[in-house]
């Protein structure tokens, strides 16, 4: 099917800075040896995981046939991107209010004519992905994990993984204070495998991650080098607004994996976990929407989703410098969630390394938003 992404409701560049981010920042803690995981030797690095999904699309492509694979209605345009740059027909299915999926309705979803579905766990949590999986198996189909919020599970998947997923990919920036960063995860490794870039590019990552703007500015006066790898078929310069073929071909920085391998991801786990409980406790009686979930299991939260009652409040809070995040750009489909969360679902940050101040500083300025 062709594939309409809906239009930017808000611009970021409209907003001021944010001084409470999404994502955590670096720290020199950030790199004492503290959890040195031997499983991560199975995974290939990427730059990202929109370019990890990208290198399991092309992998996992069934040669004779038309590749058609199932996606969720509720996205970012970068899990879609991949599939339509490796030539596979898309079709969605749709979300329910809570984000998990109509089993009857996957089901029947499962048409000969379907080869692959992806599968996503939403902000961290696992809806009943589980479910999923053994629809998709006993169908058949060649199933794609999306951990790409769910880092802290993709690494314990890597103890004893599950054969019935062909494929499991997670971001590494959405969770630790890296600037790039995906894994990859097949049961047999990838042809495909990304190189890292020269060591200036990788200085200049550094720098970045350091918000060493001087140094920034130094090194960007140089002609930047070439990476020694590529593949032909990722030369082009993509039509797509997230996803570049180039990346395929680019392994993270070698600081990322660093930094990874240096986490230790049950704190990690443990803060994130307080943090949203501290949060959802505190906006249990705010009148300006709802949390999407209002308890945390076993899982390591990306952000905390919240359903705004008005969907102006997104703005308010920007102007207030809080970084929250929506999925404006979705595809078209006939989910009618993902056309309303579009607008009104956000996503507060609930990042390990948020202070008390923050998390009370976006509490009230959602409880503000209720008294307007």
């Amino acid at each position: 099917m062709d594939v309409k992404f809906s239009p930017v409701i808000a611009n970021a560049t409209n907003f001021p800075e944010a001084v409470i981010r999404a994502t955590p920042g670096f720290g020199l803690t950030d790199i004492f040896p503290l959890w040195q995981p031997d499983t991560l030797k199975q995974c290939t690095f990427t730059r990202n995981g929109r370019a990890a999904i990208g290198i399991a699309a092309l992998q996992l492509m069934q040669q004779g046939l038309t590749n058609t694979v199932l996606l969720p209605a509720y996205h970012c345009p970068a899990l879609v991107e991949p599939f339509l740059w490796s030539g596979y027909q898309v079709k969605f299915y749709p979300v329910k209010t809570d984000l998990t999926v109509d089993l009857t309705l996957f089901q029947s979803l499962l048409t000969p004519d379907v080869t692959h579905c992806l599968l996503v766990r939403f902000f961290g949590f696992k809806q009943n992905i589980e479910q999923l999986i053994a629809l998709g198996s006993a169908a058949n189909k060649v199933i794609i994990e999306d951990c790409a919020h769910a880092l802290n599970d993709f690494i314990t998947g890597l103890q004893q993984p599950d054969p019935r997923i062909a494929a499991r990919i997670t971001s590494i920036n959405k969770m630790l204070p890296t600037i790039d960063g995906g894994l990859l995860y097949m049961h047999d490794q990838p042809t495909l495998q990304p190189q890292h870039c020269s060591w200036y590019e990788e200085l200049k990552g550094i720098a970045f991650l350091l918000r060493i703007s001087k140094l920034i500015r130094k090194v960007s006066r140089r002609k930047p080098d070439v990476l020694n790898v590529k593949a032909s078929t990722c030369s082009e310069r993509s039509v797509y607004k997230y996803f570049q073929p180039s990346d395929l071909t680019s392994a993270s920085f070698r600081h990322t994996k660093q930094i990874l391998r240096c986490s230790n991801l049950d704190v990690v786990k443990a803060r994130r976990q307080a943090n949203y409980l501290y949060l959802v406790h505190a906006l249990t009686d705010t009148t300006a929407g709802r949390c999407l979930y209002p308890a945390v299991g076993d899982e390591a939260p990306y952000v905390l989703p919240f359903l705004l009652r008005n969907e102006q409040d997104f703005q308010r809070l920007r102007m207030q410098r809080i970084q929250v995040l929506r999925w404006e750009e979705i595809a078209a489909s006939d989910c009618l969630v993902s056309e309303s969360y579009r607008s009104r679902l956000v996503q507060l940050p609930c990042h390990h390394k948020l202070k008390p101040a923050d998390l009370d500083y976006i509490i009230n300025a959602i409880h503000n938003l209720g008294e307007n």
